[in-house]
């Protein structure tokens, strides 16, 4: 049997990256147990994103970066 960073560096390695990214996916999907896998749209998937940090323009989230370095500093 083949040991995992074998069968990496053998298979997974050559292939273009975004296989590896599909192939990676793939691999999460069926750990967590959703082996269907749905297309998003990107707008549905800015949807699923959890709420409370909506910024209404740049200059709200610049704000929101200035006062999360300020916080690093205390």
């Amino acid at each position: 049997m083949q040991k995992v960073e074998e069968i990496y560096q053998g298979t997974v390695l050559p292939l273009p990256p975004e296989e590896r990214l599909q192939l990676a996916s793939l691999i999460l999907s069926g750990l967590t147990g959703q082996e269907k896998q749905e297309k998003l749209s990107a707008v549905e998937l800015i949807g699923s994103f959890p709420r409370g940090r909506g910024f209404r323009n740049a200059e709200d989230v610049d704000a929101y970066l200035r006062e999360e370095r300020d916080s690093w500093e205390r």
